[in-house]
């Protein structure tokens, strides 16, 4: 049975509890995730994910006979707010973990109630350092983070033969830390950054940056932060005639590109999941099978995918857990090595918080689609 609540609700997957017998037949997982505001539409589509994951498993039984019961607050993509639901959230004892958010600020709000409640943050997906580096025992990151992405980006710009690059970045310490990994990561190559665009408060003036990137001939640019602004930035270059090759991490791929219609053509992105409308990966079929369980006319998508995955892991570590506890969850994850979710691979161990390095580009195309 699935109750779905809006912000000031929850959302459950399974049988909610009413009475200590039923509590015992329950797994209980708190998320804050944002189902609303600017980044609604990739919320939901990861919630879709998610679901079809927690549904699967619990149409095979559950765990030890035991039903996955999600308790989901919206956030809105706001940091505050995802620390104010984290805090709600864990102060249930038989919550065994928070699970699930998305985007960098709201992931390392979460992060910091759950590292002081001692309870495990699993699969917040976010691409930001604070989650990975260095390595907190109770958390365990899925995709891959940004640095990865930024590599493969550089990687593709001076494949193309493009040097001069720019980075749009949060003027914030989350996005002073991802100048400073870009910055590394040009240097290892022999190069420089040719020009950092930091977006502060307020709203961005997108011609202004435009004409920044024509001025001191920019040659490719990639980001750090909000999809909309950046899409903004976009358009402006394109009515100047800039040929500066865009380039964009996976966050909000295919809203960024709905967004821009026409002028998203040609635009390169980061993934960190497989191409899910594809049949080689399994993990990409086996989501698909899933979501059409659940709802026939429901649509892959990369953030659905991105969802299943984070799920399945999650599920692998409860199956693995000796006891349902917080330190069982932990203890599980961090024990078992390399995990392969259907050709996905995430790594674990003892100061080992990998999780995936899986990142793949795309190509917006004319229709409002992606080539890989």
């Amino acid at each position: 049975m699935i109750r779905i609540a809006l912000p000031a609700a929850a959302l459950a997957v399974g049988l909610a509890a009413s009475a200590p017998a039923a509590a015992q037949a329950e797994i209980r997982i708190a998320q804050s995730i944002g189902l609303s505001g600017g980044i609604a539409e990739h919320g939901n589509a990861v919630q879709l994910g998610i679901r079809a994951a927690i549904e699967r498993a619990n149409a095979e039984g559950g765990i030890r006979g035991r039903r996955i019961v999600l308790k989901t607050l919206d956030d809105a993509g706001s940091g505050q707010k995802a620390a104010e639901n984290a805090r709600a959230l864990l102060q249930d004892p038989a919550v065994l973990a928070l699970f699930g958010g998305i985007e960098g600020g709201p992931c390392v709000a979460q992060m910091g109630v759950a590292v002081a409640a001692k309870a495990p943050l699993v699969g917040c997906m976010g691409g930001s350092p604070e989650l990975r580096d260095p390595p907190n025992p109770w958390v365990f990151p899925v995709r891959a983070g940004h640095y990865e992405e930024f590599a493969r980006l550089i990687e593709q710009a001076l494949t193309y033969g493009m040097g001069r690059m720019a980075f749009v970045h949060a003027d914030s310490d989350t996005g002073r830390r991802h100048l400073a990994n870009v910055r590394k990561l040009l240097a290892a190559r022999g190069k420089d950054l040719a020009l950092a665009i930091p977006l502060g408060g307020g709203k961005p003036d997108a011609k202004a940056i435009a004409r920044s990137l024509a001025e001191n001939r920019i040659e490719a640019v990639f980001n750090h932060g909000a999809y909309s602004t950046y899409a903004e930035i976009l358009k402006e270059a394109r009515a100047l005639g800039a040929t500066t090759q865009f380039m964009a991490v996976n966050s909000g791929a295919q809203q960024m590109v709905r967004l821009l219609g026409n002028d998203a053509r040609g635009l390169i992105f980061t993934q960190v999941v497989p191409y899910p409308w594809g049949a080689r990966h399994a993990i990409a079929r086996e989501h698909q099978e899933a979501l059409k369980r659940i709802d026939p006319a429901a649509q892959p998508s990369f953030s659905s995918l991105e969802g299943y995955i984070s799920a399945r892991v999650l599920v692998e570590g409860l199956r693995r857990a000796k006891s349902f506890t917080r330190e069982g969850l932990v203890q599980a994850l961090e024990s078992a090595g390399p995990l392969d979710i259907g050709g996905f691979v995430v790594t674990y161990g003892p100061g080992v918080r990998q999780g995936a390095t899986f990142v793949d580009t795309v190509v917006a195309t004319s229709k409002g689609g992606f080539r890989s």
